[in-house]
This record gives C-alpha cells, structure tokens and sequence, in this order.
C-alpha cells in the first residue's frame, strides 16, 4: 500500500506540474504498474551512474564514503569497482620499489652503454693514430707512414684478430715476423711524383728505392765482427760484474728519469735507436737518422743525402722521435713500448776518449764565440774561478776584451761539488753512461770515433742501408790523443787524478786505457 501510495503521490505531483506521469508511476487509478522493460532500463540507468560515480572517485582518489556525480544510494558495482581500485592502489604500493629498482637498472645500463661506446671511439681514434692504417708499425709525427705510398686493395687484406692480450699484440706489432707477415703476398702500388719531380718512395724495406733486401748480404770483415764482439763482451762482463761500481750501475731501466731518455732516437722504418754522445759525431750520425726516418721533407720529399740537411735542423729536438717523448704520446703504455723496441731494434752508439772528448768540448763551446755558452756556462766560471766581478754582456765583447774561460777554469767547474747541485751536467761534458745507460741497455754495436770509418761502414751494412747513403766523410781537424799531455800540462796532479775518479767509468767500460802519463808526476 506504501508503495501504491508512493506511486500514486508521484503520479499526482507529476500531474500537478502539468505533464503526465510516466507509465511506471501510476497508481491503480493510473493504470499498470511497471513494465519489466521499464525496469530493466531503469536499472541500466542507476548501474551508469554508479560506474560514473565510481570512475571519478579512482580518478581523484575520494576518500571511501564521498560522493560522486550526485546523491543516491550506491549499488553493488559501484561498490564492486571502489574495491578494485582500492585492490590496485594496494597491488601497485606493492609493487613500486621493485618497479622502480628496475627501471633504475635499466637507465644504468643505458648510461653505461653510452659511455662505454664513447670510450671505445676515443680509444680507437688513438690507437689508430699511434699505431698508422697501413704500416703496422707504432708510427709518430716524425717517423710517419708516407701519404702518397700505395696500400693493398680492399681484396687484398687478410682479417686478422687481434690478440686479447696487450702485450702479446704489441709483442707482434713490433716483431719482424709481424711485419711479415703483413707485408708477404701483397702487391703495393707504385708510389707517385710530387711537383717538385721528386719521387716518393715507401717505407716498406723490401721496396725503398727499389733495392731487393733479399739480395743483400752483410759482407762484414771477420776482424771487424771479432772486434765489435770483443767490445760487447767487455761492457756486458764490467755491468755483470759486482765488484765494479759506479753510480747508477744498479738501478734498473724503469728507475731511469723519463728525462734522462732523451739522448735515444728511434727510427721505426727501420727498427734502429741510437744514443748520440755530443762530441763523437753525433751531427753526423743524426743526418743519417733523418735520412732513414723521413722526418724531415725538403721541398715535399725526404732527404736523400745526409750533408743536404742544414745544422740547425739536424739538432733540433723536434726533428726527432726519442724515448723521452714517448710518456706525453702514449702514457703509461710508453715503458713497455720502450722495453718492446729495445729488444727488436738494432742499437748502437759511438764513444770517445772521455779526456779527449773534455778537450773537444772545451774548445767548441769556449775557445769560439757561442753566444748561449758563454752567458749560461762562462759568466758563473769567470765569476767564480777567476775573480771577474763585472763582464761584457756578450762573448764577442768579452772575446774582443781578452776574457775567455780557460782549460783550468773548466776543469775546476767540473770537479766543484756544487756544480752538479745546481743542474747536471751539460750533456757536451756528462758520462756516456749517464747519457747511454750502457748496463741498463744491451747494444748491438758499440762504435769509437777512432775507428769511425770502419765502425760507420760496419754499422751500415748491418743496418742494411749501406746502398741506400753513406756515412758523411769525417771531419780530419778533430782534436788528437796526443793533444792531451799538451792540454793538462798546467793542470794540478789532484785535479787530473779527481778527474780521471769522476770519469773513470767511461775509461773501463769502452775500453779506453788508464792515462798514467797523466795521473802520476
């Protein structure tokens, strides 16, 4: 009856307003009662509006109770959906650290991804830059592969793996089976004509100038090789041999000062070193090492004869690839690189009479105007030695004056402890072992500039260039041994005897005889 009612008192109102009740709610006067499809899209209705209600409530995220798109009382999906997004929110809190930990992982990953790429790119670009594309040898701006010279075709090129292991790899690099085996079957192109009509030749040994290595023959005199290996031998037994000592005997060669490596020159197109002892024609020599690295072009081409080469280039330090360079252009690689080319090079150097070659010094950087001698070297003498307060500022005003450093005043510059406190040596008058490092070094040839011309010619066709130049005719005005009783006449017996100490080891270790006459009245 309530219901009735109801009805009834809706259809009434409906018609108070002036419209007419809907069928549904009639009252018995009214008609029927509701229709099933009535019902059925009434529900529909109040099902919409509750998933209406309940998406906005997930979308906000309303408190449990509040309402949605209007008033009513919630069906059982409404209720059903508010319990599922509720299931969710919890599942997700669930599942956020793991979630989240991932993805950080993988924005990890992709960072080092980038980052190892990146560094893989650079190392390559260095490697590639150090090691050259074509030559396969460790190359530098001053021993480069030519531009010109012709490389395999792409047929031609064997893949090769490189080996994991650096050392192995570099052991290889520098190896001459490597380089055979690089080189062995493949046809290089002809090399091409600068402007200047010049050819440029490869540095492949096998073709530079067109001159067959397999040919070739050393040809060596047995006296000379009997000589050479005498020479060896003495220097190996004097550094193996305890009881002989002299400073910087026992360290080794990586206790050597990246410094004190600057008197070695490297030539990788023909796998040569050479420590050049100022004095010993090292000018000379340097010419020769010009000539067989291409480090310096005349007119676009290298140069082909060694007198060709002006003086000031020959000892410009830049026109030279030596060991001292290496830290700056392959880091803590360099050592083992240095270690790699001692062991496959041939390396040779060319000693004097150290008392001889005192007097040689002496003469060219004193007894001739030397501008840089004179200011770095003659002042302080002439100051300290010989009571000159006030001096020229130049050597040929002082020259001009009578002032001139003399034999005593130098050999007392030698001898005073407090030279050597305040720089070494001038590498004109330093220890050849001081500048060579001859027990930390095993050489291959060891020459004398009183047998240079025999030494010179050995040495080339040992080398196997001896077709290729010829070493510099000799200058003959070079001070004599015979010049030294002249020399030390006026020098004090407890100089000449503290001299000799300080260069003992030069004497013994090359095999130059104790100057008695000298060291005794």
């Amino acid at each position: 009856m309530a219901l009735a009612g109801g009805r009834g008192g809706g259809a009434r109102r409906a018609q108070a307003r002036g419209g007419r009740a809907p069928l549904g709610l009639r009252g018995p006067s009214g008609g029927r009662d509701f229709s099933r499809e009535e019902e059925r899209e009434a529900g529909l209705r109040r099902r919409g509006r509750g998933r209406r209600r309940g998406g906005l409530r997930r979308v906000r995220g309303s408190r449990v109770g509040g309402g949605g798109g209007g008033g009513g009382r919630r069906g059982p999906r409404e209720h059903s959906a508010r319990s599922l997004h509720e299931a969710e929110v919890r599942g997700a809190s669930c599942r956020g650290p793991t979630s989240t930990a991932r993805m950080a992982k993988a924005r990890l990953f992709r960072l080092w991804l980038v980052l190892g790429s990146v560094f893989m790119i650079l190392l390559i670009i260095v490697y590639w830059d150090n090691v050259g594309t074509a030559h396969f040898y460790l190359h530098t701006s001053f021993s480069r592969p030519h531009p010109l010279e012709g490389l395999p075709t792409a047929g031609q090129r064997e893949e090769k793996e490189l080996p994991a292991d650096m050392d192995e790899f570099l052991e290889k690099l520098l190896s001459g089976g490597a380089k055979q085996n690089v080189l062995s079957g493949k046809k290089m192109e002809q090399p091409s004509l600068l402007a200047s009509g010049r050819p440029v030749l490869s540095n492949v040994e096998e073709r530079i100038r067109g001159y067959d290595w397999s040919t070739h023959g050393a040809q060596q005199s047995p006296d000379l090789d009997r000589r050479q290996a005498e020479r060896r031998s003495v220097l190996r037994e004097l550094c193996a041999n305890a009881s002989f000592v002299f400073p910087t005997k026992e360290r080794s060669f990586d206790d050597i000062p990246n410094y004190e490596l600057n008197h070695l020159i490297v030539d990788d197109r023909h796998g040569v070193i050479y420590c050049y002892v100022p004095k010993v024609a090292c000018t000379n020599w340097k010419r020769v090492m010009i000539v067989l690295s291409e480090s310096l072009l005349d007119q676009g081409a290298p140069y082909r004869d060694p007198l060709d080469i002006p003086r000031e280039y020959v000892h410009n330090s830049s026109t030279h690839l030596t060991f001292n360079k290496f830290w700056r252009r392959y880091g803590r690689f360099s050592r083992h690189l240095m270690k790699i080319k001692l062991k496959k090079y041939t390396k040779f150097l060319f000693v004097r009479d150290p008392f001889v070659r005192l007097i040689s010094a002496f003469r060219s950087k004193f007894e001739l105007e030397n501008e840089e001698f004179y200011r770095k070297f003659a002042v302080p003498m002439l100051k300290m030695y010989s009571n000159h307060t006030s001096l020229p500022a130049s050597v040929s005003e002082a020259f001009s004056a009578g002032l001139k450093v003399s034999f005593a005043n130098f050999i007392q510059y030698l001898l005073d402890p407090h030279t050597e406190k305040l720089a070494p040596f001038n590498e004109h008058w330093r220890q050849v072992h001081r500048l060579c490092h001859p027990c930390q070094i095993d050489y291959d040839f060891v020459g004398k500039l009183e047998t240079l011309d025999q030494d010179a010619a050995q040495l080339l066709r040992l080398l196997k260039v001896d077709k290729l130049l010829h070493f510099p005719p000799s200058y003959r005005n070079r001070t004599a041994s015979s010049w030294e009783d002249d020399w030390f006449a006026k020098i004090p017996l407890a100089w000449r005897q503290q001299l000799y100490k300080l260069y003992e080891a030069d004497f013994v270790l090359f095999g130059y005889p104790k100057p008695e006459n000298l060291l005794r009245d």
